[in-house]
């Protein structure tokens, strides 16, 4: 038996097993087995985003204490600069991700990075997308730390089991993020999370300040601020340092600890 008829004979055991398995708890667990049997992960987690509220946190493997940092405090706020949110933000529904393949070119020094996403231990993530109703889910698979990177091989097989576990997710994830469910009393603050992150140095901030400061946040460089806005990178510095001087700030830390605390 060839090494494909072999990944294809795991893979379909697999899919049976999720069909099995649908609408029941343990659903999310044989997702992690069924697409290890291929490729490693160590965990898995769900979220469901509507519009830029808060997340619904549909699931995930995690043992408690872990579930403390990478879902709990990313729910209360750091998750608007989520590079994966980042594309729910701008409209994508479908498709799997790598998180270092849409990740701004500095996001490994941005703050959002060292006080949050560094410490929830993960070396890797990749995100697949699924629609939901008048939602849009997420579910990411991850590695720790110790674990290897994943390779192009290993992406080419992801890229071709998404469509399935796509809309496995979609079908067993339906009931549980109705409209009513992502309007729960425990998430009526979500405007006002979207209003921080639309309106954060609103009285101070120009709309192009505002513009950058969220792009620096999320960790773009100079360089691609400017890109991503059609203006010099000098122009860029000179709006940064208008936007220190008008918050009163005077480092990238010092901006995201006001921003988070506006979001709070």
């Amino acid at each position: 038996m060839t090494r494909s008829s072999q990944l294809l004979e795991q893979w379909n055991r697999g899919v049976a097993d999720l069909v099995a398995n649908l609408d029941q708890d343990s659903f999310g667990p044989t997702l992690l087995r069924s697409v290890t049997r291929l490729i490693h992960f160590d965990f898995l987690m769900v979220f469901a985003y509507r519009g830029t509220g808060r997340p619904l946190a549909l699931g995930d493997t995690l043992p408690a204490p872990q579930r403390q940092v990478v879902i709990n405090a990313y729910c209360a706020a750091p998750y608007v600069l989520d590079p994966f949110f980042q594309k729910v933000a701008a409209g994508v529904q479908a498709g799997c991700y790598r998180l270092r393949d849409i990740a701004p070119d500095r996001f490994r020094q941005s703050e959002y990075f060292r006080t949050h996403y560094s410490l929830t231990g993960i070396r890797e993530e990749v995100g697949f997308y699924f629609p939901l109703a008048d939602a849009t889910g997420v579910l990411s698979l991850a590695r720790w730390d110790a674990g290897p990177a994943l390779g192009r091989s290993d992406m080419d097989l992801l890229q071709a089991l998404a469509p399935a576990i796509s809309g496995l997710c979609s079908r067993h994830w339906a009931s549980i993020t109705a409209p009513a469910s992502l309007t729960r009393p425990r998430h009526r603050d979500a405007a006002q999370v979207t209003a921080a992150y639309t309106e954060f140095g609103a009285r101070q901030l120009s709309e192009r300040e505002r513009q950058i400061v969220s792009l620096i946040l999320q960790g773009h460089s100079t360089g691609s601020v400017a890109h991503l806005l059609d203006i010099s990178a000098g122009t860029v510095k000179v709006h940064r340092k208008n936007i220190y001087r008008k918050l009163g700030l005077s480092t990238q830390a010092e901006l995201f600890a006001a921003f988070l605390s506006f979001v709070g």
